[in-house]
């Protein structure tokens, strides 16, 4: 990469790849042998959801990279939100007000209940998610063939693989 706009189409392109990493977890779903298994699927698939919207490196601008939730198509607004909810204060950090923990006595020993999200209400998140981030990976790609189009107008050199 050698300009900004050459950095901000791999970054589409890497959005793209994260939303499709998405997508193929979301889809194994059916093959699982266990709902544990399901369960790690559902939050893997969060978390490469949620990527593109966290803060992501630059070499050419001072500010993070990060794709505007506006890319999300609007009927999907509400499953975004959850999901960046799920990731940021569920999957990826413990926020104890969000976990609502209680300390329990049990015998001998102290035991931590807590009121996160169970399995289940995982694996129905999964069923919002799952046609949120095709339609998503539908707009990322017209974005991105955009960005080529106007690139080579422009003459921006991008590599083709």
């Amino acid at each position: 990469m050698n300009s900004l706009a050459e950095e901000r189409y791999v970054f589409f392109r890497l959005c793209a790849g994260d939303i499709q990493e998405c997508v193929k977890s979301l889809e194994m779903l059916g093959d699982a042998v266990s709902d544990r298994m399901r369960v790690v699927l559902v939050k893997a698939s969060i978390v490469s959801y949620a990527r593109p919207f966290s803060g992501n490196k630059s070499q050419y601008k001072e500010q993070s990279w990060r794709l505007d939730k506006n890319y999300v198509p609007n009927e999907f607004c509400q499953v975004h939100e959850q999901a960046i909810e799920y990731r940021n204060k569920l999957i990826a950090h413990s926020d104890i007000p969000h976990r609502r923990p209680e300390l329990l006595r049990k015998g001998p020993h102290l035991a931590i209940g807590h009121n996160a999200p169970f399995d289940d209400e995982y694996l129905e998140f999964s069923k919002l998610l799952s046609p949120a981030s095709t339609a998503l990976l539908e707009v990322l790609w017209d974005l991105i063939i955009s960005n080529e189009n106007e690139g080579f107008k422009k003459g921006v050199q991008m590599k083709r693989t």
